[in-house]
């Protein structure tokens, strides 16, 4: 699903750090992040080399279908409805396909991260509070007009479709939901992403990640997951923030199987205290890093 298709388809104040904020308040002291992170729409010039690929890392395909504008998708999904859609654009169109024709041209790559919501009142409550200029298209898909909140877009629901089977969740790498993303910004940029995320009710804290280095880095941490940002020189694209996303799959041994069966040689394997994960480089994945994590 993309943009315009949905229905068819800090801990406040930090101390120290490279993000100094103002006081900023979540939306409600103490209650649940408003959000959670759902699928990601993943820009590709060549969609059935794509799907061979993540086919070849171990994931099952559900087909997509052809649109009026000429965009073609497929989709990783996950149950929740989250997930990685893979999609395609021949010729610009019409507003959308231009944008993704301009990132195909630029290289292949995520182009968003959805966020979803129970509903979307609280999320527009929040967004008037802050001084970003947003709108909400006629099928309820809430965007920013600021360049530093375009990588990301709101919805009530789940994006699970009646076309959604139990087949399309069977990932012989064992992945069954997306817990993480990786943003990489100016500092600047990232103040306002922060902002945005305090005022959904995320936690903000300063931590040690590995991104798939370890170092200190922002993260907020949304109802499912974490969202990390990193500096701005670790973009794999000019102007493309989204360099990464962590994969939970309840079998590392097998997401190991299926990613040496598909030659991929320089898999980094990571553990830490809390989780034991495998770190697939952007060179084998179109353009970002994918962590399994157990």
């Amino acid at each position: 699903m993309n943009r315009k298709r949905f229905i068819t388809g800090l801990s406040i104040a930090l101390a120290t750090g490279a993000c100094r904020l103002p006081a900023l308040a979540r939306a409600t002291p103490g209650s649940p992040p408003l959000v959670g992170i759902n699928h990601i729409p993943f820009a590709v010039r060549n969609l059935e080399q794509a799907v061979e690929t993540y086919r070849r890392l171990g994931f099952t395909i559900k087909p997509g279908r052809l649109h009026d504008d000429g965009i073609r998708n497929n989709h990783v999904k996950f149950p929740d409805g989250a997930g990685i859609e893979l999609i395609t654009a021949p010729a610009a169109t019409d507003e959308l396909t231009g944008i993704y024709t301009k990132m195909i041209a630029q290289g292949d790559g995520p182009g968003y991260v959805s966020f979803h919501s129970a509903n979307l009142e609280p999320i527009e409550a929040a967004a008037r509070r802050l001084p970003e200029a947003y709108s909400v298209d006629d099928v309820g898909i809430l965007t920013y007009s600021s360049a530093a909140l375009r990588w990301l877009f709101m919805f009530a629901g789940s994006n699970r479709s009646p076309t959604d089977r139990p087949e399309y969740f069977a990932h012989p790498n064992g992945a069954h939901a997306t817990v993480g993303v990786w943003i990489a910004g100016t500092e600047q940029e990232q103040q306002q992403d922060l902002r945005l995320f305090a005022a959904l009710g995320a936690r903000i804290e300063r931590k040690s990640v590995r991104a798939p280095d370890l170092l200190d880095a922002t993260v907020a941490t949304v109802a499912n997951g974490e969202v990390i940002f990193l500096p701005a020189h670790r973009q794999l694209l000019p102007a493309r923030p989204i360099v990464g996303i962590v994969l939970r799959t309840r079998d590392l041994s097998a997401a190991r199987h299926a990613l040496q069966a598909a030659d991929i040689t320089d898999l980094r394997s990571i553990e830490t205290n809390t989780c034991k994960s495998l770190v697939v480089s952007p060179r084998h994945t179109h353009g970002a890093w994918l962590e399994f994590r157990a």
